[in-house]
């Protein structure tokens, strides 16, 4: 099987690895569609720490995905 990613890869949404991880208001990182969904639902809250969002905004968690993009590749994994 392919080897266990690090856990704050991991989106808390879809429990998946991130391939597009943003920041939300209160710190928290998800993966971009998930966070999205959730956001489109109409809800104003982080899913994870239950604070309200100040504001949707997304902020692109690049330190974050280039650790994954490493990671993936050399575990080879695509």
């Amino acid at each position: 099987g392919s080897p266990e990613f690090p856990e704050y890869f991991r989106c808390p949404i879809s429990l998946e690895l991130m391939k597009d991880p943003v920041i939300v208001s209160t710190g928290q990182t998800y993966e971009r569609s998930s966070i999205q969904k959730w956001l489109d639902a109409g809800h104003k809250t982080c899913p994870k720490s239950q604070e309200t969002l100040l504001h949707a905004g997304l902020t692109p968690n690049y330190v974050l995905k280039s650790l994954i993009a490493l990671w993936c590749e050399s575990n080879g994994i695509e």
